[in-house]
């Protein structure tokens, strides 16, 4: 009788103190995982049909390493051939993208860069039609850049910072568009004749 009750206790605390030592394990596997997922943000545009397979981290204005001009470089690098025709610095869901278009006699080519490190998060190429924009803007355009920008800064005031441009062939003119933007959220838009670097237009 002792004997079978001491078999009875033994089996009472094993039922209760095997679940309590293996119950966590899995919710710590999943804390981990959730964790690493939340410290990148991964590219993916459903438009694109040769490459969307960049992973980057969340980048503020202040991260970006890459100039205007070293973009450029690494489009003409990969397309020797090729008049480049837009080069932009995008915020695209709360990640910024520089993104450069260009064309040939067929084709139209378009790189995504990300900013810190120039990863090439994007490549497409897709056949020309009769109403794409001809023109060409140069690396001498591209060199005014950081000239304009800090011309719209100084004109909008304290507080104000770079959201995002654009340099663009349009009407027959290069044409550079930014957008600042305060704390509040309160933007300015500007445009300028690149090659002048006369003011076109101001919205605010």
């Amino acid at each position: 009788m002792i004997k079978k009750r001491w078999i009875i206790f033994i089996v009472l605390v094993l039922a209760i103190t095997l679940p309590a030592c293996t119950g966590n394990s899995p919710n710590n596997n999943s804390n981990d995982e959730i964790s690493k997922e939340d410290s990148t943000n991964t590219y993916t545009n459903p438009d694109s049909d040769i490459n969307n397979t960049g992973t980057i981290t969340n980048v503020v204005y202040e991260d970006i390493k890459l100039t205007p001009g070293e973009v450029f470089n690494i489009y003409v690098k990969k397309y020797p051939n090729v008049k480049v025709n837009k080069l932009a610095l995008d915020f695209d869901r709360g990640l910024y993208i520089y993104e450069v278009e260009g064309y040939d006699d067929t084709n139209k080519y378009e790189l995504k860069i990300e900013p810190v490190d120039g990863e090439i998060l994007k490549e497409e190429q897709k056949q020309r039609d009769d109403n794409d924009t001809e023109g060409e803007i140069t690396i001498e355009n591209v060199n005014k850049i950081q000239e304009l920008m800090d011309k719209a800064l100084k004109d909008a005031g304290n507080g104000y910072k770079v959201d995002e441009w654009e340099l663009k062939f349009e009407n027959g003119q290069s044409i550079f568009e930014i957008e600042v933007v305060d704390d509040n959220d309160h933007d300015i838009e500007y445009k300028y004749n690149i090659n002048t670097m006369e003011l076109i237009e101001k919205d605010q």
